[in-house]
């Protein structure tokens, strides 16, 4: 038979029912290598753009996470009502993806208990007597203002007014003040470590005893300053956080660690050389052990408080904006402590003032020593996640590896047939496999990928139904409306 071209296909001048099955999907399927532009640009003319991709989403929904990265149930749960959800190892794709179209209750029930497996606190929103099992077996059920008795029994909270604003705000609200508990975890973990190490290395090597009484000075301006962390404003986690104690310890010693150090170093400058004559032109302390103890005093005071915007900040601590409380607490405790150091002439504590040039030359050295705090910071994060293994990794893949890539090649040629209905673009689904996924584990979701996408283009190729479903999309046909003219 002739070849059928896309403008007939189009203007309905061929019948399509009299055209063989193979022939009418030789214009729907793609090969390998995806759609050229021309191909994409004809199948717009004919289906329309797609409305799962180019469905409108707020900032809000965005921001955590909710974004157009869909997925037809028939896909990947399966074309089944009977509850079996086909032995697919779909973890993974339920992870990562931002929502299902066309599901039964079953696909929800099925969705809420895989995230669950996976240790997650899942939460489940629904209105009708079909979303009860998953709402009863999330961990938080929520039934919407006009839900059903059954919905409301089997959830733990019920709206009392339209709209599920009340849920995002909820979501907004514990993510924040999780991230500023998160915040003074790893600063209190740091500054112990700052404090106990910083000290017992000045004890240990110059047998400098630094006097308990400034220390106290110290924890009781800190105590001020980290209150005001309850009113700070904090940017939540785009995902669902968790307590991450290794991070958490990790971070708090790394960052702790650097801050004994770079005492350390301050005292050796002040102790053992001229480095702070020659540089700023300040006068010697080296033989004044009590100018010493004003000079270290004032040191760590300063840099242990500067802390609290590294812990506080997930990007670098200078761009995201602290609150108002916070900075006026920071500024008025260290404006005390540098009036201390530069007058403060205690005999009891053996501390004499050192005057503003050594309190200028010391909040120098602060700011400079401040800035690779935020460096080790993404440092530490990079590493936990496993990134950098993973680059390590590849690097050896050349030599210790054959058909390196044949992997992500195959995950690309399997996610490319996914555009077999326009369902989504190639490139939608190239985040659900994760930078930080094992070679092992992306070869086994291509290979799983690439036959569920086999198995749903023999399905429309081999049976009646999917012939009939194709020819009723192409003419722009509602099949709602007829779909009691034919049985399958």
């Amino acid at each position: 038979m002739a070849s059928i071209s896309l403008e007939d296909v189009r203007n309905e001048t061929v019948d399509l029912e009299t055209v063989p099955v193979q022939e009418v999907f030789q214009h729907l399927k793609c090969s390998k290598e995806g759609l050229s532009s021309a191909e994409g640009d004809n199948r717009l003319k004919i289906f329309g753009p797609n409305k799962l991709e180019e469905k409108s989403e707020s900032k809000l929904l965005k921001f955590l996470g909710m974004g157009s990265n869909m997925y037809p149930s028939t896909t990947l749960l399966g074309d089944n009502k009977t509850g079996e959800m086909g032995g697919l190892n779909i973890d993974e794709l339920i992870e990562k993806a931002d929502g299902f179209a066309g599901v039964f209750p079953e696909h929800k029930y099925e969705i809420v208990k895989r995230l669950q497996d996976r240790k997650h606190i899942c939460g489940m929103t629904g209105d009708g007597v079909n979303d009860a099992p998953a709402l009863k077996k999330a961990d938080i059920g929520i039934a919407v203002d006009d839900a059903t008795d059954a919905a409301r029994s089997a959830s733990d909270i019920v709206l009392t007014e339209p709209g599920l604003s009340v849920i995002v705000s909820a979501v907004l609200t514990s993510r924040a003040i999780f991230q500023r508990m998160k915040n003074y975890t790893i600063y209190a973990v740091s500054i112990t470590i700052r404090i106990v190490l910083g000290f017992l290395l000045v004890a240990l090597v110059w047998k400098f005893d630094f006097a308990p009484f400034m220390v106290l000075i110290i924890a009781i301006l800190n105590d001020g300053t980290i209150m005001t962390i309850s009113k700070d404003r904090v940017k939540p986690s785009p995902t669902p956080d968790s307590w991450k104690l290794k991070e958490i310890f990790a971070t708090g010693i790394v960052l702790g660690t650097y801050m004994a150090l770079a005492t350390a170093l301050f005292f050796y400058l002040a102790h053992d050389t001229d480095f702070f004559t020659n540089a700023f032109g300040v006068r010697s302390i080296k033989e004044n052990d009590k100018e010493l103890m004003a000079a270290l005093y004032l040191q760590v005071s300063i840099i242990s408080q500067a802390l609290i915007f590294v812990t506080r900040s997930r990007s670098w601590s200078f761009v995201e904006r602290p609150g108002a409380l916070l900075v006026i607490a920071f500024l008025a405790a260290q404006l005390v402590a540098t009036c201390i150091a530069v007058y403060a002439n205690w005999e009891f504590c053996k501390m004499q003032g050192i005057g503003w040039g050594w309190g200028g030359a010391i909040w120098a050295f602060s700011v400079v020593t401040y800035f690779p705090l935020d460096v080790l910071k993404f440092a530490i994060r990079y590493a936990l996640s496993g990134k950098a293994w993973n680059n390590i990794n590849n690097k050896t893949a050349f030599t210790n590896r054959t058909d390196y890539g044949k992997g992500e090649r195959e995950a690309q040629w399997a996610t490319a047939q996914r555009t077999l209905h326009g369902l989504n673009q190639a490139t939608a689904t190239s985040d659900l496999f994760g930078d930080n996924q094992g070679y092992r584990e992306l070869s086994e979701l291509a290979e799983q990928a690439a036959k569920r996408a086999e198995v749903a283009r023999l399905r429309e190729l081999h049976t009646l139904k999917g012939h009939v479903e194709s020819v009723v999309k192409l003419k722009g046909l509602d099949i709602d409306t007829i779909q009691q003219s034919y049985t399958v």
